[in-house]
């Protein structure tokens, strides 16, 4: 058919759109021309106008925003709902303070948070752990009494509660005028003679003292009694809590010698507290009358 040709409304009907609504059978190329006046649409494949898209993008944005806002978590601080999972990664960044001024105890510390709270606690038990031990010690560790435990005796059965004995003594004649008990090695204020000191008339012998109460010693002072050439050259002293069973504390063969113008000390290693001390002389050089003019203890105190 040309261009000019009569058509059939057949012909029209089959191959042009009509107005009141048609289907296409192929494409529509608008060739860069608008459609225009369009409904909006109300089926899933209907055209639909720019309005009409833009105002269900704007929608759209709407709800998205909003399932964001009450899904996602917001980088400016959020609330959790439920646990969350790191799958093994790590959550870095956390805020260090020190001191934990602003923690309330169920923030997330960080690393370095961590390593410093516990090193500060650390020290912190280490310092009182220190100090209660310090204090421990303090409190039972035994001190060192520079004073002599036993005071000046009177009898050989003090009043103070001590109590002197010895293996012989020397008695009162002509030569030896006065006397020399247990005891005078425990009286400064006497002379020798008058229980100024003791003496036996034997080479070796042994002075004892019972005190009112177990002791622990750590020095012993001793003096051989004032006269020259009686000298103590060989010597034991012991411990004991029943009087018969001593335990040695000190062997010597240091000379007590009488000439001397003032006594020895002697330390005691012991921990162990007795009731009874015991001087025993061994072997010792000059005449007899042999003796000893200062016997004193002195004690570890709590």
């Amino acid at each position: 058919m040309n261009a000019q040709d009569a058509a059939t409304k057949n012909y029209v009907d089959t191959h042009a759109v009509s107005k009141t609504g048609d289907t296409m059978t192929g494409t529509l190329d608008m060739n860069g021309c608008a459609i225009t006046n369009l409904l909006n649409p109300s089926t899933a494949q209907g055209a639909a106008t720019k309005s009409y898209v833009d105002k269900q993008d704007s929608a759209q944005i709407i709800t998205l925003n909003s399932y964001v806002d009450t899904h996602a978590v917001s980088k400016s601080g959020d609330t959790m709902t439920g646990d969350l999972n790191m799958g093994g990664r790590m959550v870095k960044g956390l805020p260090v303070h020190y001191p934990p001024t602003t923690y309330l105890g169920s923030e997330a510390s960080s690393w370095s948070q961590v390593t410093q709270l516990v090193n500060a606690e650390v020290q912190n038990a280490i310092k009182i752990t220190k100090e209660l031990i310090t204090k421990e010690l303090i409190t039972n560790t035994h001190k060192k009494s520079y004073s002599g435990y036993v005071p000046i005796l009177e009898e050989n059965i003090s009043r103070t509660g001590f109590v002197t004995t010895a293996s012989a003594v020397t008695t009162a004649s002509a030569a030896t005028p006065g006397n020399f008990q247990a005891y005078g090695a425990f009286n400064s204020l006497n002379a020798d003679g008058s229980n100024g000191s003791w003496a036996t008339p034997a080479k070796k012998g042994w002075l004892q003292i019972k005190c009112p109460e177990a002791v622990t010693i750590w020095r012993v002072a001793l003096k051989a009694r004032a006269i020259d050439g009686k000298n103590i050259t060989e010597w034991n002293f012991s411990g004991s809590n029943d009087g018969k069973t001593f335990e040695p504390l000190l062997t010597s063969t240091t000379k007590l010698f009488g000439s001397a113008n003032a006594p020895l000390f002697f330390d005691i290693s012991t921990t162990t507290a007795y009731l009874y001390y015991r001087l025993a002389i061994q072997a010792s050089s000059g005449a007899g009358d042999l003796g000893v003019q200062v016997m004193q203890l002195y004690v570890l105190s709590t």
